[in-house]
């Protein structure tokens, strides 16, 4: 009797023992991986306590073999099942309740046989799913800071903001493990009335708003914003404090929300660097935004006038067109030493005058005469006369883009008309029609029904993502169910005699999600012309839809299609006068 006690008391200590032991054996413990053998007919079981709503993931490695997962849930009804392999893979499912849960590993079929790893890789409860998201970016100084106001350190914010104004803003910072992008913070030194600060930088503030409104710490006064930029880049932005929320572009254009954007909208207080400073614009200097020069952004050497470099001459005349029944401003460059009695000069035609000569009211936003001045002085170009063709008010967006008409008026009127005035080549290959944005689409569409007249193409951030409405269609011109309208032309078309120029920002892209991407479009029209025969230097800058960049490469095109070099023998400039 005593010994029939002494077996049963010790089987209970060894089941106490033994239990726990196999419990913890098949227990899946966070970031812990377990080894496991699968056999036909025999299943391996793990269990796993979860909370209700947690989310677990499961990294399975089966070994090359395929094996089938499945889960229960505490009251043992099937929850989810998978079949994996033969490579690594992931297995995840959402709990409802609280409890343990059951995790079994089986062969599919009865020659399966082997070892895998099975990890509990993550979990994450409900509260951790809905957290707001954190930053994708952390600025290394912004986290001291912040780290210094939650230790309590008294005068914190006040000595950040004496350093800040002392450096100027925003901060630029490296980003480790990234040899293209460097970490910029955008900085507001907030009020008891700042509710909210947009950075309105473009394109991304459009595509993703939400991402562009700064956050702030704690309870202190400073608001700022993180995010990665490109170190090549020079780009232009303002600030808007207390503004509505606003929708992606691709959700369509909130014109509401974009007012009261741009009506809060000015410059950053902290930055001293200003691009469009205008003292004689009558909304000055709101009107200014920030600039911001990134550390390997390109030099602009062209554009500083210089001590000691000749000056050419710039005319100013009015034109009425017949065919176009209307009137505007052409202004003429006639370079250094300019002479009637030599061989003709070389000619530049560039539309929107405004913005590449300046007037009593605008400043110049790419100083043509300057950079001409200075390439010639270089010898980089031959001298050339310019005209610079302005815009009739009201009707810019109806000439520029691939308007018959107004390519009409150009080389049977303008042209005739200045060389009656001017000594300039007839010879299309020393003729450059260019432009930016609408300029550069007015241009390759010059060249392609003008090619007697227009030799050589400058597009800048070319507009080539626009459609002619339907009433307006031509020949050839395919669907308006999407862009590429210009490419099209020129496939239809039999190659001509045009050697093109062509530059977009690689900041051009699609935020709209109907594929209006100015640089997508340029690559398209690139790719067609290059499958055609054509001459194309094509130039993607890191940078936006804007004169910042656009006026350092108009002298880039400039070299590239007149440039003085032997290798363009048969259409070498003329001589200088």
């Amino acid at each position: 009797m005593l010994a029939k006690q002494l077996v049963r008391i010790a089987s209970v200590v060894f089941l106490s023992i033994s239990i726990p032991s196999f419990a913890s054996d098949a227990e899946l413990v966070l970031a812990k991986t377990r080894e496991g053998i699968v056999s036909a007919g025999k299943p391996q079981s793990y269990e796993l306590v979860l909370t209700a709503e947690d989310y677990a993931q499961i990294k399975f490695d089966p070994r090359g073999k395929e094996l089938t997962l499945i889960t229960y849930d505490p009251s043992g009804n099937k929850l989810r099942g998978a079949k994996l392999g033969p490579g690594e893979d992931k297995f995840d499912f959402i709990v409802d309740r609280d409890g343990k849960y059951r995790l079994e590993v089986a062969a599919t079929d009865n020659a399966i046989a082997g070892s895998y790893a099975i990890t509990l890789e993550k979990i994450v409860s409900l509260q951790a799913r809905l957290a707001p998201l954190r930053p994708l970016y952390a600025s290394p100084r912004i986290n001291a800071l912040k780290a210094a106001v939650e230790a309590g350190e008294p005068g914190s914010a006040d000595s950040f903001w004496k350093e800040v104004e002392k450096q100027g803003a925003p901060i630029i910072e490296q980003l480790p493990g990234d040899d293209k992008n460097l970490l910029v913070t955008f900085l507001w030194k907030g009020t008891p009335d700042t509710h909210n600060v947009f950075v309105a930088r473009l394109p991304y503030a459009g595509g993703a708003p939400d991402d562009y409104f700064m956050d702030r710490l704690g309870d202190t006064d400073v608001w700022y914003k993180t995010v990665a930029t490109d170190r090549k880049t020079r780009f232009e932005y303002s600030l808007a404090p207390n503004v509505p929320r606003i929708r992606p572009v691709s959700q369509g254009m909130d014109n509401d929300a974009i007012a009261m954007i741009a009506a809060a909208a000015r410059p950053d207080p902290l930055n001293p660097k200003r691009w469009g400073v205008d003292a004689q614009n009558i909304d000055s200097p709101r009107h200014e935004r920030s600039m911001v020069e990134m550390p390997d952004a390109s030099p602009q050497p062209w554009l500083a006038e210089e001590p000691g470099i000749p000056a050419g001459q710039v005319e100013k005349r009015r034109f009425k067109s017949v065919l176009l029944k209307n009137e505007r401003e052409i202004a003429v460059y006639l370079p250094p030493g300019y002479s009637r009695d030599v061989k003709p000069y070389p000619l530049l035609l560039l539309f929107d005058e405004i913005d590449y000569l300046g007037d009593p009211n605008q400043i110049v936003l790419v100083p043509t005469p300057t950079i001409l001045n200075n390439l010639i002085s270089a010898k980089s170009i031959p001298p050339m006369v310019a005209l610079l063709v302005g815009n009739v008010p009201g009707k810019r967006d109806r000439e520029l883009p691939c308007n018959p008409a107004f390519s009409d008026f150009l080389s049977s009127e303008l042209l005739p008309w200045a060389h009656g005035l001017y000594n300039f080549t007839a010879d299309p290959r020393q003729i450059v029609v260019g432009g930016s944005s609408a300029g550069g689409l007015a241009a390759a569409c010059a060249g392609l029904w003008h090619p007697e007249t227009f030799g050589n193409i400058l597009s800048q951030s070319g507009a080539f993502h626009w459609l002619p409405p339907e009433s307006d269609q031509t020949p050839n011109s395919g669907t308006n169910a999407e862009p590429n309208w210009v490419a099209r032309q020129f496939i239809a078309s039999p190659k001509l005699p045009l050697r093109f120029y062509l530059d977009a920002g690689s900041e051009e892209f699609d935020v709209s999600g109907d594929g209006r991407s100015i640089l997508v479009t340029s690559r398209t029209l690139r790719d067609v012309l290059l499958a055609k025969g054509y001459e194309v230097h094509f130039h993607e800058f890191a940078g936006g839809h804007d004169y910042l960049s656009w006026r350092e490469l108009l002298a880039d095109g400039l070299i590239t299609l007149m440039g003085i070099s032997p290798s363009r023998s048969g259409q070498g400039p003329a001589p200088e006068p």
